[in-house]
């Protein structure tokens, strides 16, 4: 066959941008000649049978002579059986090799075309990093040739290693088995997935311990320390909204992308609609440098509970107010976003930068803002509000997870010890109580 030159490609591209020809018409022509190939592979004669039925042989070494028969009612039936059978043997031969390192870069690229959070495959790259490239005895290995007792020594080691949680152990897992399930479904490389015939030991995961109160609420003699310098902060130059962002998440409970998100459009009444957040969003062409391209707002939240109502307290319309005045007063507009910097809507960089500030400030542990959210939740549950009612307005789908993450205790050990001995001895009707030794 003649090499073609770039001459030939010159031409080929005036006759496309010149209407003389179309990509489709090429597409056709070049797949009329794949399937008269793949006919062309076949050694069996294609015959019509005495019933008016084709008939051929495929091959097939499970059989006694190497070959099973084939039946269609019609020639071009039978034509696309053969053609099927090669097109599938080809796909094989071309899997043999294929290993999960060569797969990687493929499966990524399909994965990122079906979510939105680029965030995910930031992380998923951490990951392939940290456990996926230190054991080339599994990532250089034809996928084909995987077996499960390898992968699930392999597993197991890392669980020993990193003395994994079953939280931990999932995330980590998502690459491996998402992976291969792309091998089986969209490639059919592999019939199974062998990953998921791994029998876990359970056992060997590491039961979470509960993090101390202390490190994930602001208590209650922080809270008021904690507002006092926000407010003051704000009062001294109210030119500069980004301290009221402070007040506000002990008085909404949002979460830190959807505060850097509110539009004014959002609040009606004393009710405000949690529907949108803020998004990194990563360019991850170049897996050896995935860079952050931009902070996007998008029109979804975080969990599937979806567009949320928060009730807004008078002091937090009260706040929301003043940043209305202050954006007027700077002459600023943005979209109609609600907190804005300089003119421009106000980053998720500068609310963590605030919370940071006033920690310092007060002398008080450093504190993330997630850490705002639990101690409104945990303010919340203390009141006796239904648990409910607490769920919706901070968009958790199970109240599980209220209870189970965000309910801490915000009084300090003193203060603990007192509510103990009120409730058992006071509460019991025994403070007067004497005992003769």
């Amino acid at each position: 066959m003649r090499e073609v030159t770039n001459k030939d490609l010159a031409i080929l591209k005036e006759a496309l941008a010149n209407g003389i020809i179309n990509v489709e018409d090429v597409q056709q022509v070049l797949n009329m000649k794949k399937e008269e190939y793949y006919l062309s592979l076949h050694k069996y004669d294609i015959y019509e049978g005495k019933d008016g039925k084709w008939y051929t042989y495929l091959p097939d070494k499970t059989q006694k002579q190497g070959r099973r028969k084939l039946k269609r009612t019609t020639k071009t039936a039978i034509h696309r059986a053969v053609i099927d059978f090669y097109k599938e043997q080809e796909k094989r031969e071309q899997g043999k090799e294929l290993t999960l390192r060569l797969l990687y870069p493929e499966w990524i690229e399909w994965k990122g075309a079906h979510t939105r959070a680029t965030t995910s495959i930031r992380r998923f790259n951490c990951d392939w990093k940290k456990f996926y490239l230190p054991y080339p005895k599994i990532i250089d290995k034809p996928i084909v040739e995987l077996t499960v007792n390898e992968l699930d020594i392999w597993a197991h080691k890392l669980i020993k290693q990193y003395d994994m949680t079953k939280t931990c152990y999932y995330t980590m897992t998502i690459l491996i088995r998402q992976m291969l399930d792309y091998a089986v479904e969209q490639l059919e490389i592999i019939t199974v997935n062998p990953f998921r015939q791994i029998k876990l030991q359970k056992k060997m995961l590491r039961k979470p311990v509960k993090k101390n109160d202390e490190s994930q609420v602001f208590l209650l003699d922080e809270t008021p320390k904690i507002i006092e310098a926000a407010l003051a902060d704000f009062n001294n130059n109210p030119m500069n909204t980004a301290p009221l962002t402070v007040v506000l998440g002990f008085l909404t409970g949002l979460r830190l992308g959807e505060m850097a998100a509110i539009k004014e459009t959002d609040i009606m009444g004393n009710i405000l609609h949690v529907r949108h957040m803020e998004e990194e969003v990563y360019d991850y062409s170049d897996l050896e440098h995935i860079r952050l391209v931009e902070r996007a707002v998008i029109d979804s939240t975080k969990t599937e509970a979806g567009v949320r109502e928060v009730p807004l307290v008078p002091l937090a319309l009260k706040v929301i107010e003043a940043v209305k005045v202050s954006n007027q007063m700077n002459g600023w507009h943005d979209k109609g976003f609600l907190f804005l910097n300089a003119g421009k809507r106000m980053t998720t960089r500068t609310v963590k930068y605030r919370i940071s500030k006033y920690c310092k400030q007060c002398d008080i542990m450093a504190k993330s803002f997630h850490k705002v959210r639990k101690t409104y939740i945990s303010a919340l549950i203390d009141s006796g509000i239904n648990i409910n009612e607490i769920r919706k307005a901070v968009g958790h789908t199970d109240e599980r997870t209220t209870y189970g993450n965000y309910c801490y205790n915000r009084a300090g050990k003193q203060e603990t010890t007192v509510a103990f001995e009120n409730a058992l001895v006071s509460g019991n009707g025994i403070a007067d109580c004497r005992i003769a030794i």
